[in-house]
């Protein structure tokens, strides 16, 4: 995995540059992604 120093970019920076609409959808975005991950850990019966 790649470190955030090694793409030379600060994500706290960025998220600080977002309108609120913009950081709702990443919240939203970031959410449906987790939860798609963790339903990929549930074992298939």
């Amino acid at each position: 995995m790649v470190s955030s120093a090694q793409l030379d970019f600060n994500l706290q920076a960025l998220l600080g540059q977002l309108s609120q609409d913009e950081l709702c959808k990443f919240t939203s975005l970031i959410r449906t992604v987790s939860l798609g991950n963790e339903l990929q850990k549930i074992p298939q019966t």
